[in-house]
């Protein structure tokens, strides 16, 4: 599972599952790119990678997915790359869909999530190498039906629509998505922390996994997507067995 000299940009890389994913991939040899809207956490991502990986070849870079400009000139300053992973983009719950959503809510979960990674991959697929691969991020929500997540589940799912149909077009570069279940990541932290516990702990018992997942999950199912070549058009349920569960 070796990835000395192939090249990959992780879009979305400051903390949490970019953060772990970027630190595995270089790990394994891989040149890493990061990206983050913000260019503080860019330094502090770059400097914690370099830390736990003193051989790492990794830079980044403030990049705002939303941007479609900005996007474009990365890519073309980047150059040609192997690997594309794009855990970028973030959902909120939207509340009682007749009681709290409304329809600016609802579309600012799109931009937030799907339109980011659909705007990084139509600006970075042409720079992935014969061979390569593209990583979408989705979510639990697609396949679990939860109250107040209507936003999530709609979002998510449409990342999934679009994935066969993007390994078809884009081939032979692979297009796969992971979808992450519950993880103990900065996702909560604006949640209070017993309560944080309180969550984990009543999923962690109802899951045949016996508990929630981390951000290395996630980046060690990055690093089988990234390195299995005959994988393409799927999107792989990193749930802790959710489907199977009593939640």
């Amino acid at each position: 599972m070796r990835l000395d000299g192939q090249k990959v940009v992780v879009f979305g890389a400051s903390s949490g599952v970019g953060l772990a994913t970027a630190q595995t991939l270089a790990e394994h040899g891989a040149s890493v790119v990061i990206t983050a809207r913000d260019a503080r956490g860019i330094a502090d991502a770059l400097a914690q990678i370099r830390a736990a990986v003193p051989s790492a070849a990794v830079d980044g870079t403030a990049v705002d997915g939303r941007d479609e400009d900005a996007v474009r000139r990365f890519f073309a300053e980047t150059g040609a790359i192997d690997h594309l992973v794009i855990p970028a983009g973030a959902t909120d719950r939207g509340g009682s869909f007749v009681d709290t959503m409304t329809a600016q809510s609802f579309r600012a979960t799109f931009e937030g999530k799907f339109w980011v990674q659909m705007n990084v991959a139509h600006s970075g697929a042409c720079h992935v190498t014969s061979g390569g691969s593209v990583t979408f991020f989705s979510g639990g929500a697609a396949h679990r039906a939860l109250r107040g997540m209507v936003n999530v589940a709609a979002v998510n799912g449409a990342i999934e629509a679009v994935v066969p149909a993007l390994a078809l077009e884009l081939a032979p570069t692979r297009v796969n998505a992971i979808s992450p279940g519950t993880l103990a990541t900065s996702y909560w932290k604006g949640v209070p922390e017993a309560q944080q516990r309180e969550i984990f702990a009543r999923t962690a018992a109802a899951l045949p996994a016996g508990r929630v997942g981390t951000a290395q999950d996630i980046a060690n199912a990055v690093l089988f997507l990234v390195t299995t070549s005959y994988v393409t058009g799927t999107v792989l349920q990193v749930d802790g067995g959710v489907s199977h569960s009593t939640l």
